[in-house]
């Protein structure tokens, strides 16, 4: 166990603040449908790349498909502390289907 007697010199930061350099990137697909030929497809993918110049780039994709009665197709993200943001959400709905497809592209610069 490791005992620091004096932590005067950190600062405190506030609790929904980023700090900079800092980013985070989240996505999630839901699915679900009823009947007895039903089908329900959930698929998720996040990459993070270090940059050559100190900062990162993530890609992410996530899918849901949903195929049956009252069909639900969501797909869910969240980025925070990047500089530059492309999203693309693709979505197709019919009688017995729901179907949505979002892709992501996210760059954190570095801070200087």
């Amino acid at each position: 166990m490791m005992l620091i007697n004096d932590l005067s010199y950190l600062d405190n930061a506030p609790e929904q603040k980023l700090i900079l350099g800092a980013a985070s990137a989240y996505i999630e697909a839901n699915a679900s449908a009823g009947g007895s030929n039903s089908l329900a497809v959930t698929d998720t993918d996040l990459a993070l790349k270090a940059l050559g110049n100190g900062g990162s780039k993530v890609k992410g994709t996530g899918t849901a498909l949903a195929i049956g009665d009252d069909p639900i197709a969501d797909v869910y993200y969240d980025l925070q502390g990047f500089d530059k943001v492309k999203v693309k959400t693709r979505s197709l709905q019919g009688e017995n289907l729901d179907l949505e497809i979002v892709k992501i592209i996210a760059i954190d610069r570095p801070n200087k």
